[in-house]
């Protein structure tokens, strides 16, 4: 039988026993699904805006 590890949300501290987390793709930190949207980011090299998973801290420039 395998258990999954548990993890933390780096927004809201709570602690995960399934699923799994997804990774703000600007921190890089384990975010849950409540804490983490999709927002629109430019990118430099090309000018173009792209989607990308953000965390609450990190959409709030807290981060």
């Amino acid at each position: 039988m395998s258990e999954s590890s548990p993890w933390i949300c780096h927004v809201c501290d709570q602690r995960f026993y399934n699923g799994e987390g997804e990774a703000c793709e600007r921190c890089y930190k384990t975010t849950c699904p409540s804490h983490l949207k999709k927002g629109m980011v430019r990118n430099p090299e090309s000018g173009l805006y792209e989607p990308q998973n953000i965390c609450a801290i990190c959409a709030a420039g807290l981060g």
